[in-house]
């Protein structure tokens, strides 16, 4: 019975999650990572510094430096999730 109870709250939080996509590559010394926000955004949410944090460890790792391409952020929670994408390269 405790079962019946847990599962829908453990779905519910894992909603609420921010998730990240990347970073994939998309050319030649360049990426692609994105941050999306959960099901109960604030709108305040740090998507775009959370990204090129992890943009940056990615080219650290590689001992290189990080180059921003482009930049799109969509932080209008009605109708989509607030997101927030960046393109780098590491050279």
């Amino acid at each position: 019975m405790n079962n019946f109870f847990i599962a829908p709250i453990v779905l519910a939080l894992s909603a609420c999650a921010t998730t990240t996509t990347g970073p994939l590559p998309a050319g030649n010394n360049t990426y692609v990572i994105s941050r999306q926000a959960g099901a109960f955004p604030s709108g305040k949410e740090p998507l775009l510094a959370e990204a090129l944090v992890e943009a940056n460890a990615q080219c650290s790792s590689m001992s290189k430096t990080m180059k921003v391409v482009t930049v799109t952020e969509n932080m209008q929670p009605i109708g989509n999730f607030p997101k927030a994408t960046v393109v780098f390269s590491c050279e």
